[in-house]
């Protein structure tokens, strides 16, 4: 059993309707009502040694580092916690306001931007004056039924989309696996459990471009039903696993509900009995080591063809010319900007933050973009801690993060813009990871088995 002292808060901090919604690609992007609210939850941990680390989970699609950056010093400056010990992670919701512009969509202002962000910063400094003994416990579960993997190889060799109308009998394979394991970090309260950290790889995306309200999208209706099972006052913290490949869509069953709010619905409650599964079964976190671990990993940036940089500048010099597609449903006046960006800077690597945890016998490992899953299950399969958490979106956004065998097979997440790294940048992430989670367990290895 774990000493430690553990604080939790809560906030909304839904921005008035108006603000650019993000996530999709639409004629018009501004919020017109909120449908559930937006949070911040904030969990603060330390031990007697006085070592603390915070992790803050917004509804939000994205962070920018700069962003991130920002939080971590707002918070640092009004509570006991040092920037550099604080996990910030964005759900990804796709019905959030947009913090940064992407693919020349709209965003809040700067000004809009600080102050959600402000609000939401709060959980954290709340959590912080809450410190008081708690019992830590980890638990996991497996759930298969509601994530799948949306890369498929089809009959004419190319890779589609799940979300693609494909004729019967058309697709030949998935191109990969999902992660079914359902983490729950589970918070007692007197005996009762109070919080619980919940870690799964899921798209929340099943709020498409016709949903005009802010929306938590699934994650809204996995809080309610945690708090109907186990009180009313229970706080969710979900942070998403690695899901850049992974989404709710089942190609092999038309007839199975895709888009909107009952179908948010049914995945929030299915996820929420795999959550109650897991807390069941859970046992005590060990030790109290608190410690953190930060590494810049230089990535080599995506390489834009002489064909492609040309086009495009055509393009921003005649725009009405006819054009090529972009990727994915983005036209070209979308793509060709930021393709013209990546052609003159791709000569210059780009440094990401890799963060690593470790609270007493669990290691919690953010990464900063979306990475696919089978970097998170590599993590895990890799790690010495006997239990093992990987977060995506954590203190910055850079897109998609694919596998090397990705770019070979084609799909949308290794289009130029959706990627802006090279093959076997993934890989390296992957491999900053788990040199981290070594170096913080090295001393006192507690893997089971």
């Amino acid at each position: 059993m774990s000493e430690l002292n553990v604080g939790v808060a809560e906030v909304d901090f839904t921005p008035p309707p108006g603000l650019p919604l993000m996530g999709h690609t639409r004629d018009d992007y501004a919020a017109r009502d909120t449908h559930d609210p937006l949070r911040a939850r904030a969990l603060v941990v330390a031990n007697a040694a006085r070592a603390r680390v915070a992790l803050l989970t917004l509804d939000l699609c994205m962070l920018n580092r700069a962003q991130a950056r920002m939080l971590r010093e707002h918070i640092g400056a009004h509570s006991g916690l040092s920037p550099d010990n604080i996990l910030i992670a964005a759900t990804h919701t796709h019905g959030g306001p947009a913090p940064f512009s992407i693919y020349g969509a709209p965003a809040a202002s700067d000004a809009e931007v600080e102050s959600f962000l402000m609000k939401a910063a709060d959980a954290v400094i709340q959590a912080d004056k809450r410190l008081r003994p708690a019992a830590l416990k980890f638990g996991w579960a497996g759930e298969r039924t509601l994530s799948f993997n949306r890369r498929l190889h089809c009959f004419d060799g190319k890779t589609h989309m799940n979300w693609e109308e494909l004729a019967p009998g058309f697709v030949l394979a998935g191109l990969g696996p999902i992660d079914s394991e359902v983490c729950a970090l589970s918070v007692g309260d007197g005996g009762v459990p109070a919080a619980a950290l919940v870690n799964f790889a899921l798209h929340p995306a099943i709020l498409d471009y016709e949903n005009h309200s802010y929306t938590a999208d699934y994650i809204g209706y996995l809080d309610t039903a945690l708090r109907s099972i186990f009180r009313n006052d229970f706080t969710t913290l979900f942070f998403n696993g690695c899901c850049a490949n992974v989404n709710h869509i089942n190609h092999a069953d038309p007839s199975s509900p895709r888009r909107g709010y009952p179908t948010a619905q049914r995945v929030g409650y299915v996820l929420a009995a795999a959550v109650a599964r897991a807390m069941r079964s859970s046992a005590p976190v060990t030790g109290d080591t608190i410690s953190v671990s930060r590494e810049m990993v230089k990535l080599k940036r995506f390489k834009i063809s002489d064909r492609l940089y040309a086009q495009s500048k055509r393009f921003l010099e005649s725009p009405q010319q006819e054009s090529p597609p972009g990727g994915d449903g983005l036209d070209f006046a979308q793509s060709a900007p930021l393709w013209v960006k990546m052609r003159e800077q791709q000569q210059v690597p780009d440094a990401v933050e890799v963060m690593a945890l470790r609270i007493g016998s669990v290691g919690i490992v953010g990464l900063p973009g979306e990475g696919f899953c089978e970097m998170g299950l590599a993590i895990k399969q890799n790690s010495p801690a006997e239990h093992t958490i990987v977060i995506e979106l954590a203190n910055d956004a850079v897109g998609y993060l694919p596998i090397r065998e990705a770019y070979e097979q084609g799909g949308y997440e290794v289009t130029p813009g959706a990627t802006v790294y090279a093959p076997g940048c993934g890989e390296k992430l992957v491999e900053s990871a788990s040199r981290q989670l070594e170096e913080l367990f090295k001393q006192s290895p507690i893997r089971e088995g």
